[in-house]
């Protein structure tokens, strides 16, 4: 088998050129087909997403993939895209090199955060998407499939996907942790820029009961309260505010807090029945005077506070880079082996059938010739049995060939299912029973 990937990704092209270059559903369909025409035989899959575009190519071996020089040239005239502009940001791999790289780029190790857990769903769009289009034969059934349990797998084992790595996702998974239950709960946002849109993105899963948003700009507030289901207060009521609210999350540009102690300890006996309050600050400058934390009932957070947090995580995922290439390793020299097997045992199924026919016409132009006299009525009896008899014969030889779809490699030795690519006992033996691969007058033998 042959294989192909080429494209860009963050690490090798500007956002620009990848924008150029990305594909939305309906142009990606379109794509697939139109790579269908320009390049007949070939096995195809793209993988379009923020941070990466990338064509996948397959075909037998012997097939001929398109050069690379080809399918950038496809790629630029389809996208509308000069050649010399995406000249020195083309990655390609080839063969097994492919292979490792889309289960690197499903299991996150390839993406911009580590350990994201989108490019799993992306990759399966991906896939189902070729699948629709009958874009994908053998090979990248396989090979798919294969890597989308490689990411979970990873993800299972390592925990690389645990712990986030955004300020805002880590103020929600604080007050997770906090709170057992967010429906009775009322949440104050203070600010409307991207960063306390982005944490109510993150707070919309925890549903909470009620959201209030309070800005000094009134338009803007109403604009993110419209987007998340939240009530506005005018800022002159943000002490109101502060009373009703379980959680706090502050994003202001104020240059100074715009609560300090004094002001929050006299609202704070107000809180209705001394619940527990937790205020995220994630403002910079702090909106909060930072002895507000060693109120009773009151957990104060700031935002280098959230960034240790998020430190941490970071750590972690890191750490488990080496298991993961280590699994990764593993389940490329597996898949590479079953993809050789099921292709030599798919051989040795059309070898065998292949075998099963010479025989039968043989025999059946022998008894023919034997008996010229059969009407045409007879001499097709005879051969709806002979061909029932071979059907019947072959039956299990078949199904064991197709039963045997997955060869164990050696895991010590890397290369192992490379050096014995027939290791299969029912492979070997359905080859040498019936003498698949030598020549047909060795393999029928002379006649009886």
């Amino acid at each position: 088998m042959k294989l192909l990937a080429l494209g860009v990704d963050h690490r090798t092209a500007p956002t620009s050129l990848r924008e150029a270059l990305a594909f939305d559903d309906p142009t990606r369909n379109q794509a697939l087909d139109t790579l269908a025409q320009e390049f007949p035989g070939c096995e195809r899959v793209i993988l379009s997403t923020c941070n990466r575009v990338e064509l996948y190519l397959a075909c037998d071996a012997d097939q001929a993939l398109p050069s690379m020089e080809a399918l950038t040239h496809w790629l630029a005239n389809f996208r509308q895209t000069p050649g010399e502009q995406m000249a020195g940001h083309l990655v390609t791999h080839h063969d097994e090199a492919v292979v490792g790289h889309l289960f690197r780029v499903t299991a996150s190790l390839e993406s911009l955060v580590l350990g994201e857990g989108q490019i799993l769903g992306q990759v399966r769009d991906a896939y189902r998407a070729a699948v629709e289009r009958k874009a994908v034969g053998p090979i990248f059934h396989a090979l798919f499939q294969q890597a989308l349990r490689v990411g979970k797998r990873v993800r299972e084992e390592t925990g690389m996907d645990q712990g986030k790595l955004s300020i805002a996702s880590v103020a929600v998974d604080v007050a997770r942790g906090v709170f057992d239950s967010f429906r009775d709960k009322t949440v104050l946002v203070i600010g409307a820029g991207k960063m306390a849109d982005l944490t109510l993105q993150h707070l919309a899963t925890l549903q909470p009961g009620q959201v209030l948003i309070v800005n000094r700009s009134q338009h803007r507030a109403e604009e993110m309260a419209r987007r998340w289901a939240g009530r506005t207060l005018p800022f002159e009521e943000l002490d109101r505010a502060l009373i009703q609210a379980d959680l706090v999350v502050s994003t202001t540009a104020a240059d100074q807090p715009i609560v300090d102690y004094a002001r929050y300890a006299q609202l704070q006996r107000k809180h209705r029945g001394g619940r527990l309050s937790l205020i995220l600050d994630i403002a910079v400058p702090r909106d909060f005077d930072p002895r507000i934390g060693n109120l009773d009932q009151v957990l104060l957070y700031n935002v280098d506070d959230l960034r240790s947090q998020v430190e941490q995580n970071l750590k972690h995922r890191t750490s488990q880079i080496e298991p993961a290439q280590a699994i990764i390793e593993l389940e490329t020299a597996s898949c590479l082996a079953d993809i050789r097997h099921q292709r030599h045992a798919g051989t040795l199924l059309r070898q065998l059938g292949d075998y099963g026919d010479g025989i039968a016409a043989q025999e059946l132009d022998r008894f023919f010739a034997s008996c010229p006299d059969l009407s045409e009525t007879q001499r097709k009896a005879a051969e709806h049995l002979v061909h029932r008899l071979k059907n019947q014969f072959l039956h299990h030889p078949r199904a064991a060939l197709r039963s045997a779809t997955t060869l164990a490699p050696d895991t010590t030795t890397p290369h192992a299912p490379e050096a014995h690519p027939h290791a299969h006992p029912i492979l070997s033996a359905v080859k040498h029973l019936f003498g698949l691969g030598e020549p047909a007058a060795d393999r029928h033998g002379k006649p009886r």
